[in-house]
């Protein structure tokens, strides 16, 4: 057997720890591409790190993932945009052709519907007057009354029907509130003593935007104040910003009086009219006059223009 000299074993085993081998080159990678993929690849990011560490250590290359960098928030499985996976907090999701935004829009990937604000403009969410949804947003100041105007000394701003609901209260414990339907007002038309007669109209009122002598002012009048000649001032007033007004008197011409006794000036009154003032819409409601609480009637009606 030969014997080998002390600097030629040094010298074999110098070569066998500077070479290498597979197994360790495999390692080596392995380690360098599964430290990349920590690093940059967390899960919650939407990184693709474990894919991109195997095809590192496949490739015998430097680690990189198949679609890009593995930082956090890019996927190489996305076709466009980040996608942060982060619940709540308002990111953006990753829809495959844009980056979703707040109200339903998509950049770069189409509008998905539009956006839906309950507060502003469009169609009101609902034409029911006893509904909160049915007027809400920024009212009108003053100023901008006056310049609705625009010189004209008054305007139609809305047509609309009072409706009214009821409700029982035995012993004074109120039940819910039934559906609201169109009011027919029983005018008093004639009292005699002991006679009395009555004229139905339905409670349809015009809101009135009218120029007062330079004070923009709200008038919710009968549909029938142009055919009696009343003027603006006679109907239910209201300011800006509106105030309660305590005993509203709903006035309205009786265009067909069935007697020459009977009254064409007709007059009905209910309690604590309030208006509460929205972006293009307003909405009355009001008590019955003289009945007590708790009410077992309520009366409101919406205007949108």
């Amino acid at each position: 057997m030969t014997r080998l000299r002390p600097e030629m074993l040094l010298l074999s085993l110098a070569c066998a720890c500077g070479g290498g081998s597979d197994d360790g080159s495999a390692s080596g990678f392995g380690t360098t591409a599964t430290a990349s993929a920590t690093a940059g690849g967390d899960s919650t990011g939407g990184g693709s790190g474990p894919g991109s560490a195997t095809q590192a250590g496949d490739d015998g290359g430097e680690p990189q993932t198949s679609g890009g960098d593995a930082s956090s928030g890019a996927d190489a499985s996305s076709s466009g945009g980040d996608a942060d996976a982060t619940s709540g907090q308002g990111g953006s999701e990753d829809t495959g052709g844009g980056e979703t935004l707040t109200g339903g829009e998509t950049e770069g990937g189409g509008d998905t519907g539009g956006s839906s604000d309950e507060s502003t403009g469009g169609e009101p969410l609902s034409d029911d007057p006893f509904d909160p949804a049915a007027c809400n947003g920024v009212a009108w100041t003053g100023d901008e009354a006056l310049a609705q105007l625009a010189g004209l000394p008054r305007e139609v701003l809305a047509t609309a029907t009072i409706q009214v609901r009821t409700r029982t209260c035995p012993g004074g414990a109120c039940g819910d509130w039934g559906p609201g339907e169109d009011w027919v007002i029983s005018y008093l038309t004639w009292s005699g003593g002991v006679t009395t007669a009555y004229t139905d109209l339905m409670a349809t009122m015009n809101l009135v935007l009218f120029d007062d002598d330079g004070t923009p002012r709200l008038s919710m009048q009968h549909e029938t104040f142009p055919i009696g000649g009343y003027p603006d001032d006679d109907g239910v007033l209201y300011g800006f910003p509106p105030e309660t007004v305590s005993y509203p008197h709903l006035r309205a011409f009786n265009q067909f009086p069935e007697s020459e006794y009977y009254y064409e000036d007709l007059d009905y009154q209910v309690a604590a009219g309030e208006l509460l003032l929205g972006e293009g819409c307003a909405v009355f409601t009001a008590n019955p006059f003289g009945t007590g609480q708790p009410y077992t009637a309520q009366y409101a009606a919406v205007f949108h223009w």
